[in-house]
């Protein structure tokens, strides 16, 4: 009688075992790890115009319809002046005077810069197919830091405060990397023309001594009325943040993200 019980306990056991998933005297593994953190590379465009630059109109046109095809997930597109006409207008700001003398002392607009140095086209070179191809050559490479963000923005005050984190997601250590970001306007008129991605103002940068792999930061940027003095409308502003390495060969920036 006992060996019976004993057989009969031994297959209810069995059965048991089997109906979840698993046999009797097997521990069933874990859930296997969470997938990693896995972003696209975002290309950030820096096209340097100026107001009266007779050549410019059509790079911008271009840089447009190559945002429409590629969309705000995998490029944005900067508009920075880099001087003013007539002086004092508003267009141009010291931060992107400085900024387009960091990357050459050989001012011509229209200018464009894919992700810091990594790309260049030049005035003489501008086109549709150069700006396109240099796009692709950044999309092909894969992304080393991960961008989540938000914003606040109050327009009663004309306060922006974007607050978010960055994750390193490469396998190298990144020394001396900055966290920035520009505001630019949409539909401000220019002459017969309407101009887009007008940068208003660029953000003082958020400092990084090193970030290892796996390695995440915190930030906070704010921008208030004076930094946006020149902006026409607050309610039509765009936020891209950007993470950068300004020390490097290429003054490489490593991602982007655009904030509505």
């Amino acid at each position: 009688m006992k060996q019976k019980l004993s057989i009969i306990l031994f297959v209810l056991v069995l059965v048991l075992g089997l109906s979840a998933g698993c046999a009797p005297g097997f521990v069933p593994d874990p859930d296997p790890d969470p997938d990693p953190v896995n972003v696209s590379r975002v290309v950030m465009v820096e096209l340097f115009v100026a107001p009266a630059c007779i050549r410019c109109p059509s790079a911008k046109s271009e840089m447009a319809q190559l945002l429409d095809e590629y969309g705000l997930d995998n490029i944005v597109v900067l508009e920075e002046y880099a001087w003013n006409h007539p002086l004092s207008s508003g267009w141009a700001t010291p931060e992107t005077v400085s900024r387009y003398t960091m990357y050459t002392s050989d001012t011509a607009t229209p200018d464009a810069y894919f992700n810091g140095l990594n790309q260049s086209v030049h005035y003489e070179e501008a086109s549709y197919n150069n700006y396109k191809s240099a796009i692709d050559a950044e999309l092909a490479k894969s992304a080393q830091v991960a961008i989540s963000a938000s914003a606040f923005k109050d327009s009663s005050t004309k306060l922006i405060n974007i607050t978010g984190n960055i994750q390193n997601i490469g396998v190298n250590t990144f020394n001396n990397i900055v966290i920035g970001a520009m505001i630019y306007e949409d539909s401000v008129p220019l002459a017969s023309h309407t101009a887009n991605h007008v940068v208003r103002d660029i953000l003082s940068p958020v400092q990084v001594d090193s970030l290892s792999s796996g390695g995440t930061h915190d930030f906070s940027l704010t921008a208030n009325s004076e930094d946006l003095k020149w902006a026409d409308n607050f309610n039509n502003l765009h936020i891209v943040v950007y993470v950068q390495a300004p020390n490097s060969t290429n003054q490489e920036i490593l991602q982007a993200m655009y904030i509505e």
